[in-house]
């Protein structure tokens, strides 16, 4: 029993008939000993319907809801609705991994009674009490929703999903966070995710998902099973990971030597690492973001699969380690979890532990391992297969506007390139010419060629008498997409640069999102540095060259300074001052060209040299993450690929593996 269990409950609870809930404990004792004023309930029972609503009871003073993590609280916000409204409401999360934030804000207003007191602390435990008085019974959903986004940080959480709903036992799993809502367009996706679940009010298009006891196949792991029904299954069949909780944030380079190793006993998935278990593996696979802390100093996990061991749980754990970043490998994966999707599993099985020893290694294939599950089995990804599926799609990819401001006619060609380059987004170019006019030699040619590759570009230009943050911001007002991002004229970019930094602002609900300047190409040297630099974290900043945000959060930061120089730090401050929230992503998708001058952020080359974390290598070296062809890199500059002759299986299988 958990040291929050323990606690005693009748401090938290104030006078009147109680409300005590709990979602995701079923089968463990009632929490600590309850006044004799409060009625215990497990929401497990509630939602099966092994109990009656509480439609005709008698009106509670007070409810309090025990959840043991965020994962469970997002779980249960669809489900809210079948808890009575009350005015005064208490959230318990016994076990909180939260962004910094203290305890979980409250960030939505409610319809209907007013918020007369909000009051949260923290638990010796390590938990987290968060309590709200109303001047009348409020919308529990609503509360509850509310708790959970605020507990995952951000200003205003993550980017909506395709309009749509779940009803059933596991709406919770298939659609976190969001409260019960009917359907308010034509266009509306219903998802019934239990056996018999049904709903006479349903009329717009719907699928049926299998219920979680359905697909627990507990049965399995007995000998003498038939599992052939299960190699028909699909991706689409495995409840999806909430990638707001469980996801990239927190990855290390540095890690230990041990090897983690997913393994079945006596029909329960365990993780075993430095001879103990970390974990066992509950029956419905679901992985917390404490269990991926758990296992974040592990160079990789092995899985090691059963002939007869629990499909769905091994399925749902390893899904979520990919999105977790987690490296896993296998040397084998069964027909029957070919339901992990084609991606996951070719890389899971090209590269070995051995190969994973070199931390930049490491880190590439847990990027490329954390792209093929989030595009597979993250909730965003499952929402937008099942709206395909039943007609409602397809549902477009993320618009992104790229402002590109230049002084520099003769590089205008190389900045165009290097946004073709982009893959998995809608993007748009908006093209800021500083200074000088399109007619001017190489950039027509530049702007044509790209054109005729199909790019969509909006070419501008800009005085030259105006400051640099003036004609970013004259390059937003022409820009047509819901998201914008910046990038430099003279830096290199991975072709999923954009993507990573759609998926970052998901699953980090940062309001703005960018990478750390990690590769350094000192021109003047003929040197790449990487810097020592915090990665996948909430940050007060990110480089220039990569500021993600939408076009919200940039209007009410005010837009860019109009500034000379240092308009990029300025719209960091201003971000972090207004409360937003800035997350830092990896590198690997971005080299930092300096030149011995010219540059608006007037440092030398010894700053990189001093700041460098590792040794300085001669020539350019970027992350394979970069996907640089033979003519990617500076002209003059000795060439040395990202890999040796004896490296080059062991890095270049995964990316091979992803395509």
């Amino acid at each position: 029993m958990s040291p929050a269990r323990r606690t005693r409950l009748a401090g938290f609870l104030g006078r009147g008939p109680v409300l005590v809930c709990r979602y995701g404990g079923e089968g463990e004792p009632p929490p600590s000993p309850l006044p004799g004023n409060a009625v215990f309930l497990e929401l497990e029972e509630l939602i099966r319907g092994e109990r009656p609503a509480f439609d005709g009871e008698p009106g509670y003073a007070q409810a309090m809801v025990v959840v043991p993590g965020v994962l469970r609280l997002r779980a249960l916000v669809p489900h809210a609705h079948l808890i009575p409204s009350v005015p005064r409401l208490s959230v318990l999360i016994e076990a909180f991994l939260g962004p910094g934030s203290p305890v979980p804000a409250f960030p939505a207003s409610l319809p209907g009674p007013e918020l007369l007191d909000f009051r949260g602390r923290v638990l010796p435990c390590g938990g987290r009490l968060v309590e709200f008085v109303f001047d009348g019974p409020a919308p529990t959903a609503e509360v509850l929703a509310g708790v959970a986004r605020g507990a995952l940080g951000g200003r205003r959480g993550a980017p909506p999903l395709p309009v749509g709903r779940a009803l059933g036992p596991d709406a919770g799993v298939w659609r976190p966070g969001e409260p019960f809502r009917a359907p308010v367009e034509p266009l509306d996706l219903t998802l019934l995710t239990g056996a018999g679940t049904r709903n006479d009010d349903v009329r717009s298009p719907h699928l049926a998902r299998p219920a979680g006891a359905e697909l627990s196949w507990g049965s399995v792991g007995r000998a003498g099973t038939d599992i052939a029904p299960l190699r028909s299954l699909t991706v689409g069949d495995v409840p999806p990971v909430d990638e707001r909780v469980v996801n990239p944030v927190g990855f290390v380079r540095g890690c230990s030597s041990v090897v983690g190793r997913l393994v079945c006993r006596e029909g329960r998935w365990v993780l075993v690492a430095g001879g103990r278990e970390r974990w066992r593996v509950p029956d419905d696979g679901s992985v917390t973001d404490v269990d991926v802390a758990a296992v974040r100093d592990l160079r990789a996990v092995r899985v090691e699969w059963g002939r007869h061991s629990g499909p769905l749980a091994a399925v749902r754990a390893v899904a979520a380690l990919a999105v977790a970043g987690v490296p896993v490998v296998s040397s084998g994966v069964p027909v029957w979890a070919g339901c992990l999707g084609g991606s996951l599993v070719g890389l899971m099985g090209s590269v070995s532990v051995a190969g994973l020893a070199d931390a930049q290694v490491r880190e590439e294939f847990s990027v490329r391992l954390r792209r093929a599950a989030l595009g597979s089995h993250s909730v965003a990804a499952r929402w937008r297969g099942s709206a395909v599926r039943a007609g409602v799609g397809p549902v477009p990819v993320a618009s992104v506007s790229v402002v590109l401001c230049t002084r520099r006619p003769e590089m205008v060609g190389f900045a165009l390139r290097q946004v073709g380059r982009q893959r998995g987004v809608d993007v748009e170019v908006v093209l800021a010419l500083h200074g000088f006019g399109a007619g001017v030699p190489g950039v027509r040619e530049a702007v044509e060629g790209f054109r005729a590759s199909g790019g969509r570009l909006v070419v501008w230009e800009a005085p030259g008498e105006w400051v640099f943050g003036a004609v970013l911001n004259g390059a937003v007002a022409r820009a047509s997409g819901s998201l914008v991002a910046k990038m430099d004229d003279d830096d290199w970019y991975g072709p999923d640069h954009l993507s990573d930094l759609v998926w970052a602002r998901r699953y980090s609900g940062a309001d703005l999102v960018g990478t750390a300047a990690e590769f350094v190409y000192l021109e003047a040297l003929d040197v790449t540095v990487r810097l020592a630099q915090p990665t996948e974290c909430a940050w007060h900043t990110a480089a220039g060259g990569t500021l993600f945000t939408d076009r919200r959060t940039l209007e009410e930061a005010g837009g860019f300074p109009e500034v000379r120089t240092g308009e990029d730090t300025r719209l960091n401050l201003a971000i972090g001052r207004m409360g937003g929230r800035i997350h830092r992503g990896h590198g690997g998708n971005y080299v930092l060209r300096r030149k011995a001058s010219g540059h608006t952020w007037r440092v030398g080359s010894g700053y990189f040299l001093k700041h460098g974390g590792e040794r300085p290598l001669p020539g350019w070296r970027p992350s394979a993450l970069l996907e640089a062809g033979p003519g990617e890199g500076p002209p003059g500059a000795r060439r040395t690929d990202p890999w040796t002759a004896g490296e080059e299986p062991a890095r270049r299988a995964p990316a091979e593996a992803a395509r």
